[in-house]
């Protein structure tokens, strides 16, 4: 399977399992709103924010270790389907045995930390309605679970790393599928706090054992590998380990901090609402840098094979594919973002068109900045720690002195100023150097093409919202779907025309009029024999 094929699985899998999670999220979150009671909601909307400070705990060192495992098949040739040379194999042999060993002892590290740093907080928080007993048993859950799946993820990284993009993520799909029904039971059954960390940990170490299993069943040669432990990987591992984990610290600092600061000074009754408006905006980040992360493992084989071409290409398609999502999202969500929150959770939990505008300018120059680094650090270039660890420190500035007279648009505004006077210019600019890509093309081939998708499509939206309102048709169907199929038409014309390469469009027309000869939709009767 070529690297495009290889990168096309691997995205279809990330957007079916977001969509999975959009889908499961238009049953679940209502049920959430309707069953649990506020404070419950905002504590359980905490916890879960704080997955991504536990996945800091991890220090770097699985994505790290993706990477070198990449580099070192990349030794080979860039070719994804290269047979391994027997250096190639040792060298992979010894990173997984390494990384391994590093992972066991630092899962342990994780729990004590965790939990001891979980305790602290939730020590500060006022509750009325829940019991801090409950709170401190499902945050000790969810630690576990989480220590032990930093323990056996040295399996992700073992298959990504050669190649087998997808995989591991089409598993989290199935189990996620599985733990949204669980979700929804538990609490239609009167459960709650408790009871959702119980099934959080269970949808935790269910896909490790999967992935494990698919390793014997698909791949048992990749468990014929001996390798050992290896002081001078060990070594080679940590450094980049360390800027990684520094840099995610950075993102957790900009990013993931918000929550935080509403429960201390506002209470957790208005987490709910913020983090489904940013929920709403996210859905699209997600998708739109998944190519970037789909493709990193390629772009380090690329790099060491010493293809730079390849890897431009990948490159600016990433960013290309990126950010016309956000253009043709941003524009969709500037005229229906009120209709679609309240059509999903109900009158009452709108936020606001301020907090939803800055998040979609937020979240679009996040985008950017987080597709090029990517790129950038598939290289083995961590040189992005100042900048991300200067955002964050301004996100606290920022969020510290704006909440207080500007609401829950100040928490927004703080996390936008931080990244655009840090992250926004720097994770460009250093990329482009880093690959030699020129700014004169990039702008060419990248931005002017956004401009003009985002602009078509907020136009266009604005005529269909005109033509609504003046036939007197308030309804949320008909508005937001007529608003969403404009501009899906308008992404997807920008993507024949501007991304797809003429043998990627020849082979979707090929597929397309197929497809088309088994749909019945023109049956054609056979003509009756006249006697």
């Amino acid at each position: 399977m070529s690297a495009s094929k290889r990168i096309a699985f691997a995205v279809g899998v990330s957007w079916l399992s977001r969509a999975v999670s959009i889908l499961a999220n238009l049953f679940l979150m209502p049920i959430l709103f309707r069953y649990m009671g506020k404070e419950e909601l905002g504590l359980w909307f905490l916890l879960g924010n704080s997955q991504a400070f536990l996945s800091l705990l991890g220090m770097g060192i699985a994505p790290t270790l993706t990477r070198h495992i990449a580099l070192a098949k990349g030794k080979s040739g860039a070719d994804p389907n290269v047979e391994l040379s027997p250096e190639s194999q040792q060298h992979i042999a010894d990173l997984v045995a390494t990384g391994r060993i590093i992972l066991q002892w630092l899962a342990v590290g994780v729990f004590f930390i965790a939990w001891a740093s979980g305790y602290g907080l939730i020590s500060q928080l006022e509750l009325k309605e829940v019991s801090p007993q409950t709170v401190f048993w499902a945050w000790t859950l969810m630690c576990g679970g989480y220590a032990v799946g930093v323990w056996v993820s040295y399996l992700n990284c073992w298959l990504a790393g050669i190649g087998y993009v997808g995989w591991d993520s089409l598993i989290t799909t199935v189990i996620s599928i599985l733990t949204i029904v669980a979700n929804i039971t538990a609490v239609l059954l009167g459960g709650g706090l408790l009871e959702l960390s119980v099934i959080f940990v269970l949808s935790s170490l269910i896909p490790r054992i999967a992935i494990w299993g698919f390793i014997v069943w698909k791949q048992p040669g990749l468990l014929a590998y001996k390798g050992k432990w290896n002081y001078e990987n060990a070594r080679l591992l940590i450094k980049p380990s360390l800027y990684w984990w520094l840099t995610d610290l950075g993102a957790f600092l900009i990013l993931r901090t918000d929550a935080y600061f509403i429960a201390l000074l506002r209470g957790t009754e208005d987490i709910p609402s913020y983090q489904a408006a940013y929920q709403l905006v996210a859905n699209l980040y997600i998708l739109a840098i998944s190519f970037g992360k789909a493709s990193s493992v390629f772009i380090s084989q690329a790099w060491q094979a010493g293809n730079l071409s390849t890897v431009q290409r990948l490159t600016l398609k990433n960013a290309k594919i990126g950010l016309s999502i956000m253009a043709a999202g941003v524009a969709f969500l500037s005229f229906n973002g009120q209709e679609v929150l309240e059509l999903w959770l109900g009158s009452g939990n709108f936020i606001g068109n301020g907090v939803i505008m800055v998040f979609c300018i937020m979240l679009t120059l996040e985008v950017q900045h987080v597709i090029l680094a990517t790129c950038s650090r598939a290289t083995e270039d961590e040189k992005y720690v100042a900048s991300a660890l200067s955002a964050g420190v301004l996100n606290i500035i920022f969020t510290w002195y704006l909440i207080r007279p500007l609401g829950l648009i100040g928490v927004a505004l703080g996390t936008m100023l931080a990244q655009m006077l840090t992250n926004n210019w720097y994770a460009v600019y250093r990329p482009l150097t880093r690959l030699k890509i020129s700014w004169k093309l990039y702008v060419n081939e990248v931005i002017i093409m956004v401009l003009t998708l985002g602009i078509s499509c907020a136009i266009a939206s604005g005529i269909w919202q005109h033509i609504l309102l003046g036939l007197n048709l308030d309804n949320f169907i008909i508005f937001i779907g007529g608003s969403a199929l404009i501009c899906s038409l308008f992404l997807w014309g920008t993507f024949w025309q501007c991304i797809l390469d003429i043998n990627q469009r020849h082979y979707l027309e090929i597929r397309g009029k197929k497809i088309i000869k088994l749909l019945p939709i023109f049956p054609v009767r056979p003509k009756s024999k006249e006697n």
